[in-house]
């Protein structure tokens, strides 16, 4: 039989968590109130983690504390405090994104577990070994995989794998979504995301509106995989995941409880593995949008999402029949309802509570299928419309008294061994299922009995009596002389002192002495002073001869995957780089699959075969691979360089430059230039989102399993509710890319970067047509040269050259 995975729960706040314990969780996940991706979250204070730690270790569940955000230079040294005293509590793992503090995590507290989180887009073998060479004991892999993806990584690494099995799924890459960051100033990789993905947007083809009857086209449906656990576990998976930080303890419990019952199925009868009809209605109760497995299966395309409906739908329990007198509405009910109860209707995004139901005229508190019922509602609704109930009073009344009863759910197995001997000290010795052990030796003295002696009965009986504690008696020794005289008083005593002494060693053991720790910012450098190069991405032949015609440094080729590149057309590339005197890079995806890795390979040796000198790398699974290869490399932004341990980090694994992340500041880009070669994009269309799903071929591609490609030979974007326009493309895997509508410019601002220490400046030009590349380039070429010579400005401005433009967050920054 397969191994059982952990169960991993959320805890959103302290309810949350004995919600998660108390109804079968291994261990439980949560976040400090600074440095979490659930920034919206209740969190934990210091003083709450420690009690939170403390608690779950005392009823055997684990602790993983999240510190999944990028970091900025300013955080560092309270984050690094924060990271002590995690460690000190007893935390049994941290999970992480910035790679910087995963370096920063080797040095100064290897004591402490690091589980890498999805939010560093780990989705290849590659990836996994490159983390496993820094310490990472575990890596929460990105919710786009398959099953046949997820065992292929479990078949090539040795860390352990967790997987998301329940909840909400962001339509995005995690780590790769800008979405919310550029439009609003609130990062996702700060966990801050406003959920942009939930809101409306209307489909354009070819430049005009496709119509739908729903137009919410981003928001996925949330995961489900009950029916499905079987395979996870039997990939090779150690912890299964439920999301829900932001859930309420209830939820928690509920869906906690029924996974715990579904692991437990399993592990007792592999072949008999079954979901009640019960359980699945009550995991559609909790909450849902739809339910998916995401890409589990495969590619799901419009099974993925929920076009209608962003928030949760609730459970279907009737239709309206039109409005009554007083401001009721009739319902012909097809499931129980309730007063209480969380009711919702189709097609509205407003939800009322049931205070009162009148059946035949007469109040009831519960009302069941095909009674026609009246309820009070504060707005009309329409004879017809269906009737969701989004909340079930009862059902969340029993969730709570699983956590909130004074007497404890969970049990902790406990061995009691007592030792009563005439003329001897008593003795009590206590062994828990973890095989934890305490001896205490009590100051009385077992005497003789007179009268009545103390039997093995009444020992056992007092020994046992564990009441509101954590441990249950599962087997009770008692080693005695004949006729003794044991005062209850004693034998209480001596039992509430062992337990004391148990929790204490159950608790403390996981404790951290860090004496050792010292921190302080390495000194800076100074900041670099040589000749400004001027960058430039493109993505074919013509847009290349515009860029090294008008004095492109370098020069990045390749796209994103969506088209073939021949050696035929990599050696042309070079041969033109190399007749304008640039330096020619190969630019690499930043989504390399497994079964992509052996083509990725080929051109990456096809392009140094004809002359390239190196490559730009996007993901950490093509930097393990570029450095076996022995190449020259430079690491994209896609890889979220934030601060300067990442700086440092990507400096000494051999790049020649390291290009920052599009959400710092320019305050922040000038500190991290003196501490490596850094290099900023300043001119392109920014991608927001890197998404598994097409949105055009899941909406116009057919409904059958092979889609008609409309995206081929249509150009498609997709407009917001204030009137903004963000294109579309889709590469060759079916991915999509969505670009943001506003053209990022720093023309103006040159001066400013080269003051920063900056001397890479970066024109991404892929999506510009050869002309406009050619002008984009002389211009910044130009204004590069007046501030080498310090000549006043005389040439084009970003007014002139991008019609609607954006400085992006070199001037504002991100929450």
């Amino acid at each position: 039989m397969s191994h059982i995975p952990e169960l991993l729960a959320p805890a959103g706040d302290m309810l949350s968590l004995k919600a998660a314990v108390e109804n079968g969780a291994d261990a439980v996940y949560l976040g400090v109130k600074k440095l979490s991706a659930r920034a919206y979250a209740s969190n934990f204070s210091l003083d709450e983690l420690e009690q939170a730690i403390d608690y779950a270790h005392l009823r055997g569940v684990k602790v993983y504390v999240t510190v999944n955000t990028l970091i900025k230079d300013a955080e560092f040294a309270e984050a690094a405090e924060t990271l002590k005293n995690i460690a000190a509590y007893g935390a049994d793992a941290v999970i992480v994104q910035d790679v910087g503090l995963i370096s920063f995590l080797r040095e100064y507290l290897p004591e402490l577990p690091v589980h890498a989180s999805t939010q560093m887009t780990v989705h290849n073998s590659d990836s996994v070994r490159l983390l496993e060479d820094l310490g990472v004991k575990r890596i929460v892999l990105a919710r786009e995989l398959s099953l046949e993806a997820i065992r292929s990584i479990h078949n090539n690494t040795q860390a352990d794998l967790e997987v998301f099995i329940h909840g909400a799924l962001c339509i995005c890459y995690s780590g790769q979504c800008l979405f919310s960051s550029l439009i609003g100033g609130r990062s996702g990789n700060r966990g801050y995301c406003a959920q942009p993905c939930r809101k409306q947007y209307t489909l354009k083809k070819n430049g005009k509106e496709v119509k739908f009857q729903d137009n919410f086209l981003l928001s996925p449906k949330d995961l489900n995989t009950s029916q499905i656990l079987p395979l996870l576990i039997e990939a090779g998976v150690s912890s299964l995941k439920i999301e829900g930080r932001m859930k309420r303890p209830e939820y928690v419990a509920g869906v906690v409880g029924i996974y715990r019952r579904l692991l437990d199925r399993y592990a007792a009868d592999p072949t008999a593995y079954f979901v009640s009809e019960e359980e699945l209605r009550t995991l559609e109760q909790l909450f849902n949008r739809g339910f998916t497995h995401a890409y589990l299966s495969g590619k799901p395309r419009i099974k993925l999402m929920d076009h209608g409906v962003p928030y949760n739908r609730g459970v279907l329990v009737g239709t309206a029949k039109g409005q009554s007198r007083g401001g009721y509405v009739s319902l012909k009910l097809s499931g129980p309802l309730n007063v209480g109860d969380g009711i919702g209707f189709s097609g509205e995004d407003t939800g009322e509570s049931v205070t009162k139901i009148l059946y035949k005229g007469r109040p009831i508190t519960s009302a069941d299928k095909d009674m026609i019922v009246d309820i009070p509602l504060s707005n009309p609704v329409s004879a017809g419309m269906q009737v969701y109930r989004t909340s079930d009073v009862s059902l969340l009344k029993s969730m709570e008294r699983s956590f909130t009863s004074q007497t404890p759910v969970r049990k902790v197995p406990l061995r009691l061994n007592l030792t009563a001997i005439t003329g001897k000290q008593l003795e009590l010795e206590i062994q828990d299922s973890d095989g934890n052990i305490t001896s205490i030796v009590s100051e009385y003295v077992v005497q003789p009995s007179l009268k009545n002696p103390t039997t093995r009965d009444d020992m056992e009986k007092q020994l046992t009596k564990l009441g509101n504690t954590v441990f249950h008696p599962v087997l009770v020794e008692i080693t005695s002389s004949q006729d003794i005289f044991i005062p209850i008083k004693e034998l209480n005593n001596i039992r509430n002192i062992a337990v004391q002494e148990m929790e204490k060693i159950r608790t403390s053991k996981w404790k951290r002495k860090l004496d050792h720790f010292i921190f302080s910012l390495p000194l800076q450098h100074n900041k670099k002073t040589g000749k400004p190069m001027l960058t430039v991405s493109v993505s074919n032949l013509d847009s290349l001869i515009s860029a090294a015609s008008e004095g492109a440094d370098v020069i990045y080729y390749g796209d994103e995957n969506y088209r073939v590149y021949t050696k035929t057309e990599l050696g042309k590339a070079r041969d033109i780089a190399f007749g304008k005197g640039c330096i020619i890079y190969l630019s690499t995806p930043s989504i390399v699959w497994d079964n992509d890795v052996n083509e990725l390979q080929l051109l990456i040796r096809e392009a140094l075969e004809v002359g390239f000198h190196g490559l730009l790398v996007s993901n950490l699974g093509v930097l393990r691979l570029v450095q076996q290869m022995g190449c020259n490399f430079i690491v994209d932004h896609h890889l979220n360089i934030f601060n300067h341990r990442s700086v440092s980090f990507f400096q000494n694994s051999g790049s020649e430059a390291v290009t920052l992340s599009a959400e710092l500041t320019l305050e922040q880009v000038s500190f991290l230039s003196s501490y490596g070669n850094v290099e900023c994009v300043i001119h392109g269309n920014p991608q927001l989102m890197v998404m598994e799903n097409c949105i055009v071929g899941s909406l116009l591609g057919g409904k059958g399993e092979a889609c008609s490609m409309p995206c081929k030979a249509n150009d498609f974007s997709i407009v917001d509710e204030k009137g903004f326009e963000f294109p579309l493309l889709m590469d060759e895997h079916c991915r999509t890319h969505i670009f943001n509508s506003r053209e990022l410019c720093l023309l103006d601002e040159i001066p400013s970067f080269l003051n920063a220490g900056v001397r890479r400046l970066r024109i991404d030009a892929r999506h510009m047509d050869a002309q406009k590349v050619r002008v984009v380039v002389a211009a910044y070429k130009q204004r590069i040269g007046e501030c080498i010579s310090q000549e006043s400005v005389s040439g084009l401005t970003c007014k002139d050259i991008s019609e609607k433009y954006t400085k992006g967050h070199y001037f504002r920054g991100v929450l």
